[in-house]
């Protein structure tokens, strides 16, 4: 885990802010930490008091997170409520936002309020591995706790240690740096079929765009929500990584090794141009689907537009 010496150092000299920004792009290490610091601040390691916050039913603790590509507006109504009490068992009062790039535009500016007239002895810990989304107005708010890139080799072994294959391993490397979100996706062999599908669509938009835009239809049926069309798209966008990265023969790590060959065979006969479009309408498609627009027509206009 990383910082924690940093973290022991802020506590034992009383030196807390009231909001924290933690920045990196491995979701679970972030978690990790955020919660030793909540145990810290709040239980100052007794140990039933650190039982409660690791089970998320302490008074004065509060972890809001969504599934969904947004943070619902009553969980951060209902947040504010909470943490504009008294507390009840602590000196203090925190709470962790997981994701927090996920809020609205209206829940972000009910939080810089908060932010801005912070109730006494409140703590925020707000975590994202997309800080560019996230207003300037939070970033000058919050003390900034950058966390250093995770080795993607580590990580792949990591992940292989826990039981995943390594060709899944490597792909899965590329659409998520939590290592908990990633084991989820192996259950019951969803992501192998997932990327059966990926790879598939992505030979036939380059091969038969009639096809793709049939086989659209099965794509679908397998990305059925809008998270799971967000990772199909990242999948797909890995695979367009590794067809430029073979273009112009750069030795790195591969989202899908098991398919060197047949990777190396299609970049062939497409031009760097050919394969940055792929990249570009795949890159619009993803920002499309985060604006709610119909996926079906999201990918149709993706196939179409990458064959140009």
């Amino acid at each position: 885990m990383q910082l924690t010496k940093e973290i022991d150092h802020l506590l034992s000299a009383q030196q807390l802010s009231h909001a924290y920004l933690f920045e990196g792009d491995n979701m679970f290490e972030m978690k990790s930490t955020a919660l030793y610091f909540a145990e810290q601040i709040l239980c100052e390691s007794e140990q039933s008091c650190v039982v409660k916050v690791q089970n998320f039913n302490h008074p004065d603790f509060v972890y809001i997170q969504s599934d969904e590509t947004t943070i619902k507006k009553q969980q951060i109504e209902e947040l504010l409520r909470k943490m504009n009490q008294k507390p009840i068992e602590s000196q203090y009062k925190v709470y962790i936002i997981e994701a927090f790039d996920k809020l609205t535009v209206q829940g972000e500016n009910s939080i810089l309020k908060f932010l801005e007239e912070p109730p006494p002895n409140t703590i925020a810990l707000l975590l994202t591995t997309k800080k560019d989304q996230i207003l300037p107005t939070i970033h000058s708010r919050c003390q900034l706790v950058h966390f250093k890139p995770a080795s993607k080799e580590n990580y792949i072994e990591e992940l292989k240690l826990s039981g995943i294959s390594s060709a899944i391993a490597h792909t899965l490397s590329f659409v998520t740096s939590d290592k908990e979100e990633a084991l989820a996706l192996t259950e019951e062999q969803f992501f192998v079929q997932l990327r059966k599908t990926v790879t598939k669509l992505a030979e036939l938009m380059v091969k038969d765009t009639q096809m793709a835009m049939i086989y659209l239809i099965d794509c679908i049926k397998v990305a059925n929500t809008r998270p799971l069309q967000q990772l199909f798209l990242n999948s797909l966008n890995a695979y367009f990584q590794d067809l430029l990265h073979a273009k112009i023969q750069i030795d790195t790590i591969m989202a899908y090794p098991d398919l060197e060959v047949e990777i190396k065979e299609i970049s062939q006969y497409l031009s760097l141009n050919d394969i940055s479009n792929y990249i570009q309408v795949i890159t619009e498609a993803n920002r499309k689907l985060a604006q709610n627009v119909n996926a079906t027509l999201v990918l149709e206009q993706m196939v179409i537009n990458g064959k140009r």
